[in-house]
């Protein structure tokens, strides 16, 4: 019974053994996929043209709205004067 589950023991241990040098290893598989997805990566110019527009038009409302709520401010600040003139 002892003889049996020593080389029980010794057959997992080598089993064990030999699955991890012969195993993939994940690390290094996960870096080169990694590598491997940068190489084809390509800049796509048309995005980014568009990117920028939609962001210089985005821009401009902001300017736009920020000079259309001064001008309100400022049609206000006229007519508080108004009715305390009154």
């Amino acid at each position: 019974m002892t003889r049996l589950l020593i080389t029980f023991l010794l057959a997992f241990v080598a089993g064990y053994l030999v699955n991890e040098h012969t195993g993939s290893d994940h690390v290094t598989r996960a870096v080169h996929s990694i590598e491997d997805t940068a190489r084809t990566v390509r800049t796509d110019h048309v995005a980014l043209e568009g990117h920028l527009a939609r962001r210089e038009r985005r821009d401009q409302m902001m300017f736009l709205t920020f000079e259309r709520v001064l001008d309100l401010i400022e049609k206000d600040v006229a007519h508080q004067q108004r009715l305390a003139d009154n």
